[in-house]
């Protein structure tokens, strides 16, 4: 008997497509599921024999894939992103390409020593899913070129798997900066749950002659990126909804960030399609909107997150009329900390603050102007006086 606990899972790129590479180190998959493997396909045999008893089925071509499930982590999911996307990374931003990115899947179960792989494995889907609640999960969809197994005490695994995935989870939590029809989620409506997935429509063309029942090739179609997304029923969600009736685009955009680094998802433009809502009395009304990109090509963004260990506000004390303006500058170390800054006033009805650090007078008086970073402070005095 084996136990899930034991089954290492691991992933190798290749140069060339279906050719498991040699002598390069292969990566660790985190996973929560695994259904990548062969789905023998077979023939009904019609033929008639000597009694009334079937034939037996043909066997016929062997389709090689599946879905693998994961939690969303930094740094885990670039090279099947890429792959899905069909580009490499330019520094650090992914656009759709053509490129054909394939990789060798494989895992061992260590305590009966059987070992599977399955070659030249592309990401024909990866669709993300953020509750409200929990974490952030990632769902990889492979079409591969083939498939062997073995149960002789071996792994198709070379060497320990590094594992570069980040070791922080995306949770809900981690959400930020999520924008619909260029309203931020939480102002103009509440966003409960949403889904997003790039669909590459993979065909498979078989080969005859080559004496395998495996695809000679998975060929992406259209790219079609695409998802559902539920809403509080508002004004402001009525303005999206009735892109329904004209087929007018909006842009949807967000971020997952965490102390590791964050990903950023912007679709310039995408249709949307939903029915009119309704609830009981005791409902809260939401409507769900499906949501696919039109026209341009999707975006993902990608920074390593450089904590901040402090913070120091420039300048300490300032001057301002009632009415004028004055700005403060929050520098953060490290040089090149990513953190963002948070502006609050201790008195709002003297002087407030924007989120860029644009101090306003509002009457005459005293305030604290003081600057955050994670748990690091600093603060400046403004005196606004009387024009």
């Amino acid at each position: 008997m084996s136990s899930g606990a034991k089954v290492l899972s691991a992933f190798v790129r290749e140069t060339t497509p279906g050719v498991t590479p040699t002598g390069i180190p292969w990566n660790l998959l985190k996973r929560t599921s695994w259904g990548v493997g062969p789905s023998q396909n077979t023939n009904d045999n019609d033929e008639i024999g000597g009694t009334r008893m079937a034939q037996g089925a043909t066997l016929g071509t062997v389709d090689v894939g599946g879905d693998v499930g994961a939690k969303f982590r930094y740094g885990q999911h670039d090279d099947f992103l890429a792959s899905c996307f069909g580009a490499e990374w330019a520094g650090n931003v992914l656009t759709m390409g053509n490129d054909r990115i394939s990789f060798s899947l494989a895992t061992y179960a260590s305590d009966v020593g059987i070992a599977s792989i399955v070659r030249g494995a592309q990401v024909s889907v990866f669709q993300l899913e953020v509750p409200n609640d929990g974490d952030v999960t990632a769902t990889i969809t492979f079409a591969g070129l083939g498939w062997d197994s073995k149960a002789d005490d071996t792994s198709y695994i070379e060497g320990t798997p590094a594992d570069n995935a980040g070791e922080l989870r995306y949770s809900f939590k981690e959400v930020t900066a999520i924008n619909l029809n260029g309203i931020d989620g939480g102002d103009g409506f509440c966003i409960d749950t949403f889904n997003i997935q790039f669909d590459n429509n993979v065909q498979t063309q078989r080969c005859i002659g080559t004496g395998s029942p495996y695809a000679g090739a998975n060929i992406p179609t259209t790219f079609t990126p695409s998802g559902s997304i539920t809403l509080s029923w508002s004004k402001a969600a009525w303005e999206v909804w009735s892109k329904t009736l004209t087929g007018a685009t909006v842009p949807f955009s967000f971020t997952l960030a965490n102390d590791e680094g964050q990903y950023t998802f912007n679709f310039p433009k995408v249709q949307v399609a939903g029915d009119w809502p309704d609830g009981g009395n005791t409902d809260i009304i939401q409507v769900q909107l499906d949501i696919t990109a039109a026209d341009e090509s999707p975006t993902i963004t990608r920074a390593v997150t450089i904590p901040a260990t402090g913070i120091t506000v420039t300048p300490e004390t300032a001057s301002v009329d009632v009415g004028d303006t004055t700005s403060l500058t929050a520098t953060l170390s490290p040089a090149g900390a990513t953190d963002t800054v948070t502006w609050e006033s201790s008195d709002p009805e003297v002087a407030t603050v924007s989120a860029s650090g644009v101090v306003t007078g509002v009457a005459a008086g005293t305030a604290t102007i003081t600057a955050k970073a994670r748990t690091f402070t600093d603060t400046a005095t403004i005196t606004v006086t009387e024009p």
